[in-house]
């Protein structure tokens, strides 16, 4: 536990520059996929309970589950920093990594995945004809091979 409330207030912003950080990183993912509303809700509600549970574990934590005022003056203090000082570069930063990675390692995988899906399509075709054919080839020769009973 920290003992000073000097500390404390120190400790929550930097608890708002993570809450910041993980907030860009939402909307990182954001600028680069394109994802339906109800995805959008999910990362909010995830954005909420991983930024609650933070602030929770701090106040337990750093202040022993004491809530002050002071202890929220920080955390704002914290993202207003972090959003005015850091959050463009970050947000240029991630959004450049990400289409990197996209273009260089998701897309060459997903056309050679696409390619070896369809080999596989094309193999369990044959190998479904071949068997067809075989089955009806077996029909006619046992149609041929009954005996009539006159």
């Amino acid at each position: 536990m920290i003992n000073s409330d000097f500390n404390v207030f120190c400790a929550f912003i930097l608890i708002g520059f993570l809450i910041g950080f993980i907030f860009d990183f939402f909307r990182i993912l954001r600028k680069v996929y394109k994802t339906s509303n109800f995805v959008t809700v999910i990362e909010d509600i995830t954005f909420w309970l991983i930024s609650g549970t933070i602030l929770l574990i701090g106040i337990f934590i750093l202040n022993g589950g004491k809530i002050r005022a002071f202890l929220f003056i920080g955390i704002v203090i914290g993202l207003f920093l972090y959003i005015s000082v850091i959050s463009k570069y970050i947000i240029k930063i991630g959004v450049n990594f990400l289409n990197f990675i996209n273009k260089v390692i998701l897309n060459p995988a997903t056309k050679i995945i696409g390619n070896i899906l369809y080999l596989l399509q094309k193999i369990v075709y044959n190998i479904k004809e071949f068997a067809k054919s075989i089955y009806f080839d077996f029909l006619k020769h046992k149609n041929k091979n009954k005996r009539r009973n006159f």
